[in-house]
């Protein structure tokens, strides 16, 4: 168990304040006295670094209700979540006139504050704030917290050697095609906050990278659970190794994308894990919209995860000012497929009836002339699923519970396509 460090007060304005000029990132926030907007402040600089934090809390008046600088001195993607960690007080809610613990647990929210400390694969701060008492807040998930598990990492004649913080050793064999090096560590790499078991109390699902030089080697993930003392206890804890991968293979990567970034949010469990796209940008709005977004489309594997039904994994196929094209991947030893192709400057689901004329009487006869995949069934109109890569575009199909998929030359298809700038090469 790792005992929490509290670390809380609320500042002065003056100071902080003035120096924080940029917002950053911001979301709604449920108190116990009403709901409220989270945004959290900074000093932005040229290279994308942010720094003089400060978290502001607006009532729906825009009025100030308290102000907190978070113990991260600073970072990379900022990002805002409202988060329930703290238990449940079933029977104040039943007092209080709640009718079930999914509606208690709305009663009063705590603030994830997640920043980078890097790249897209470089580890992360994470706090969590609790504004129970606006004059005393506290850091619920504190800087200890966020540093992970690992307290010693090496390896050694095709060995690597693990100890956790409590003194747990563990040996696993390093993956194939990875030498005897150094092993680096730092923070959580990502933390996700679930209700696991449905008690209203969301768990925390952490994963935390061990690195051979630029080669993760192995992913340490646990579940976080505060108790009613406020400590955090430790659970499932899984240490999964992982093999090395061409840089071809891009699956689990974030990607610099025309208006923002694509980050990787990481889960480990046993015998599953999960990887999933998050969204930042310097366009909070779009940020908090394609999030969203991302949620919604996201959800259905995640919740196979969450199950123990299915691993999840994505890929960035697309990325560039017309169109980011995501691919998200569920299953086990069998794997099934969803497209999510996002508007990068209005944060909107692009359709395939914006890019390809249907009303056209030509397209599906030609479409099925086109198809080399004769296993699929190209009747009425094109499937919803489909991607674009380079100057083709593919349409997929589950046929019997198997993904069929099926390229086009977009150039074969001009007299379809309604907008000519998709018959630009759409690469990165």
């Amino acid at each position: 168990m790792i005992n929490l460090l509290a670390v809380g007060s609320a500042l002065a304005l003056a100071g902080p304040a003035a120096a924080a000029d940029t917002l950053l990132a911001k979301t709604a926030l449920q108190l116990d006295k009403g709901s409220v907007t989270a945004e959290l402040w900074g000093d932005r600089l040229p290279s994308g670094y942010s720094e003089d934090l400060l978290v502001l809390l607006k009532d729906e008046r825009g009025k100030l209700v308290t102000a907190y600088a978070p113990s991260i001195k600073g970072g990379y993607y900022p990002m805002l979540e409202a988060v329930q960690v703290k238990p449940v007080d079933k029977k104040a809610a039943t007092d209080a006139g709640s009718e079930s613990v999914s509606e208690a647990k709305q009663a009063a929210q705590q603030l994830l504050v997640s920043v980078g400390q890097g790249d897209w694969q470089a580890a992360s701060e994470f706090r969590i704030l609790d504004f129970a008492e606006r004059n005393k807040v506290q850091e619920l998930f504190s800087s200890a917290d966020s540093m992970g598990l690992v307290s010693k990492a090496y390896s050694n004649e095709e060995k690597l050697y693990v100890t956790l913080k409590d003194g747990q050793q563990n040996v696993a064999n390093l993956p194939e095609g990875v030498s005897s090096n150094r092993i680096y560590y730092g923070g959580l790499y990502s933390l996700t906050a679930h209700d696991l078991d449905g008690d209203g109390q969301q768990e925390l699902l952490g994963a935390q990278q061990l690195v051979n030089g630029k080669q993760n080697v192995a992913d340490v993930g646990a579940v976080w659970q505060l108790d009613g003392e406020k400590k955090w206890k430790q659970s499932n804890v899984t240490i999964m190794t992982t093999s090395p991968t061409p840089k071809s293979n891009t699956v689990n990567d974030g990607k610099e994308v025309a208006t923002g970034v694509i980050l990787p949010r990481k889960m480990v469990v046993p015998g599953g894990e999960a990887t999933y796209p998050t969204f930042v940008s310097h366009d909070v709005e779009l940020q908090n919209k394609i999030n969203r977004l991302l949620q919604s489309e996201c959800a259905e594997y995640l919740d196979s995860f969450y199950q123990g039904k299915a691993d999840m994994a994505f890929k960035v196929i697309t990325a560039n000012e017309h169109i980011i094209s995501l691919q998200l991947i569920s299953g086990k030893s069998k794997f099934k497929h969803h497209h999510v192709n996002i508007n990068p400057s209005t944060g909107e689901l692009i359709k395939l009836n914006q890019i390809l004329n249907y009303k056209d009487p030509d397209l599906m006869p030609l479409l099925r002339l086109l198809c080399t995949n004769k296993n699929m069934m190209l009747e009425y109109q094109p499937p919803a699923e489909w991607y674009i890569e380079g100057k083709n575009i593919f349409l997929m199909q589950n046929i019997c519970g198997q993904d069929e998929v099926a390229g086009f030359a977009l150039g074969n298809l001009h007299k379809f396509v309604l907008d000519k700038r998709w018959l630009e090469k759409n690469s990165d």
